[in-house]
């Protein structure tokens, strides 16, 4: 079990959530954050802002619930990971190898990732429901692509295939 399974399972027990989808403004709420959907300029996704001890995660409103879903997940990660550019936004970078906060960002997508798909729920969804990726994307809130990176990172996909 990795640092981020760890801190999920913690998370989602102080939240007291049992199952999809993670209700992630409930977990924000136990971290202490509010969310606030505000209409940013299109490449822009979302910003983690930490000010007199008050935090706030601001998702960009004209995306998809599902892209608004990751955002929040993915801002929750970089608060996590203890990372220190709460000033930096999270926009869609045409180049992120050059972007010296690339690691910290691939982390903070790995840390969404599972947290809105924990691996325990995922199993016992697809122990019932098979591969069936239009009933679990609509479970999880989450588009297909971010279901079929997780189911195929943590090895379900293979598992479950021809099920």
């Amino acid at each position: 079990m990795g640092n981020n399974s760890i801190k999920i399972e913690g998370l989602l027990k102080m939240a007291k959530i049992k199952e999809a989808p993670v209700d992630l403004e409930k977990i924000a709420k136990v971290l202490g954050f509010k969310v606030i959907r505000y209409p940013f300029h299109d490449k822009l996704r979302g910003k983690i802002t930490i000010v007199d001890g008050i935090k706030v995660i601001g998702v960009n409103k004209t995306h998809s619930a599902a892209s608004q879903r990751y955002t929040i997940a993915h801002e929750l990660g970089h608060y996590l990971n203890g990372h220190e550019h709460y000033e930096k936004s999270y926009e869609d970078n045409e180049h992120p190898y050059f972007d010296h906060n690339f690691q910290q960002e691939k982390e903070a997508d790995l840390f969404a990732a599972e947290l809105l798909m924990p691996k325990p729920y995922l199993e016992t969804d697809l122990q019932k429901l098979g591969l069936d990726i239009s009933i679990l994307k609509e479970k999880y809130q989450v588009s297909e692509q971010a279901l079929w990176i997780r189911l195929t990172s943590s090895g379900l996909a293979q598992k479950y295939q021809g099920k």
